[in-house]
C-alpha cells in the first residue's frame, strides 16, 4: 500500500519591534532573518502526519526592553484564521533577574528570547476542520 504524500504551502507573517533577529522552520526548512517591517515566511514541501512550524526570536540582549516580534497571522494553502495562531505555544528564555510561566498559550508577541511552536497535521484540510471546530469528521 503507497502512502500518501501531501502538498503544502505554509505562510508566516511576522511583525518586528525593532530589528529582532528570527529563524523560522518547519519539516526541515530554515529561514533566518532581521525583519525591518512587516515580512512574510513562506514555505512550500510535501509530507504526511505530525509537523511544526516554529519562529525563535533570537539575540536579544537582557537588556533591551523594545525589541520583540509578533506572528500576525499564518496560512496554510492561502487559508489564515486567527485559531491558527492561538493553537501555538510560546516558550520564553526569560532574563535572571525576571520569571514567568514556562510556556504560554495563545500567546503570539516573542518579547523574550525563545520559541514560538505550531504542531499541525498533513493533511492540512482536516487539521483545519478540527482547528476550527466545523464539525464531525471521519479520519
Amino acid at each position: 500500500m503507497a502512502t500518501k504524500i501531501y502538498p503544502i504551502k505554509v505562510s508566516v507573517l511576522l511583525r518586528p519591534i525593532g530589528t529582532p533577529q528570527c529563524v523560522v522552520t518547519v519539516d526541515d526548512q530554515i529561514q533566518t532573518l532581521s525583519p525591518i517591517q512587516d515580512t512574510w515566511v513562506k514555505f512550500e514541501f510535501q509530507g504526511r502526519g505530525r509537523k511544526t512550524l516554529t519562529v525563535a526570536h533570537q539575540g536579544k540582549a537582557d537588556s533591551d526592553p523594545i525589541t520583540a516580534v509578533i506572528v500576525e497571522a499564518v496560512e496554510f494553502d492561502g487559508i489564515s484564521s486567527p485559531q491558527f495562531i492561538y493553537q501555538g505555544i510560546y516558550t520564553p528564555n526569560y532574563p535572571k533577574h525576571l520569571s514567568g510561566q514556562r510556556q504560554t498559550l495563545q500567546q503570539n508577541y516573542l518579547s523574550w528570547n525563545g520559541g514560538w511552536t505550531l504542531d499541525f497535521t498533513l493533511p492540512i484540510y482536516t487539521w483545519i476542520h478540527k482547528t476550527e471546530n466545523l464539525g464531525w469528521i471521519y479520519d
